[in-house]
């Protein structure tokens, strides 16, 4: 015999389980494509085993809309059988539109703001310990060596003054080569050297601040103009004062 069309008793509501009376031809496949929900929820909505057989006439209860569930293929199985709607990311965040927002959190959470801190290793910003012309640049030759530092011409007796602030670790003449020297040590690690001065103003273990005069230029240890050797060194190894010279 043709298989007839299966009729609903009423529409399908949107808060209660439909009927349907099950015509000649009909199976729980054929049903499910009919009222546009799965074999499982036919079977689940009316206590029907997998080998259960369905005669014309019975009645079968059809889940609604409100009571079924969506199958694992995205479809969301009422009777429009339209497929449910992906949460797409918006164009200028890299968030789901439909991120879920806390309802206890009034307020957004406050941004940590950057740190201040320089760290020890980061260069520091040094000012230049006198003015003049830089006559010697760093690694440039030195009476046949490569200098550990550059220096920087000017008259005698000029004020000679801290790159930064720290602790004068050297204060005299000790070192031949350059005359009447001053070591400080700074807070981020550096340590700056000043040679060749004619007059110290500062002595050892001494707290000075940057800018402070610690010494008056001069012509001392193995120069023969007035000229002052600068060095900057880290763990110390002399490094390129022009990297940490404002």
């Amino acid at each position: 015999a043709t298989a007839k069309v299966g009729a609903l008793d009423q529409p399908l509501a949107t808060n209660a389980e439909s009927r349907y009376k099950v015509v000649s031809g009909d199976n729980l496949n054929a049903i499910a494509r009919k009222t546009g929900v799965s074999v499982g929820q036919l079977r689940a909505a009316n206590g029907l085993a997998d080998q259960s057989i369905i005669k014309v006439g019975q009645l079968l209860n059809i889940p609604t809309s409100t009571n079924v569930v969506a199958g694992n293929d995205g479809v969301d199985r009422n009777v429009t059988g339209k497929r449910k709607p992906i949460a797409t990311k918006s164009a200028d965040t890299d968030s789901t539109v439909t991120a879920s927002i806390d309802p206890k959190q009034t307020k957004p959470k406050a941004v940590e703001a950057p740190s201040t801190n320089v760290a020890k290793s980061a260069p520091a910003n040094l000012r230049w310990p006198a003015q003049g012309k830089v006559v010697t640049a760093f690694r440039a030759d030195d009476n046949g060596k490569p200098n550990d530092g550059i220096d920087i011409a000017m008259l005698a007796g000029t004020s000679v003054k801290a790159a930064e602030g720290g602790t004068v670790i050297y204060a005299g003449n000790g070192l031949a080569e350059f005359g009447n020297t001053v070591l400080i040590r700074h807070d981020n690690g550096l340590v700056t050297v000043y040679g060749h001065a004619d007059k110290l103003n500062v002595t050892r273990n001494q707290k000075v601040s940057k800018g402070e005069v610690i010494a008056l230029s001069g012509s001392s240890g193995k120069t023969s103009a007035p000229k002052l050797h600068f060095e900057v060194r880290k763990n110390s190894v002399p490094v390129d004062p022009a990297k940490y010279l404002q």
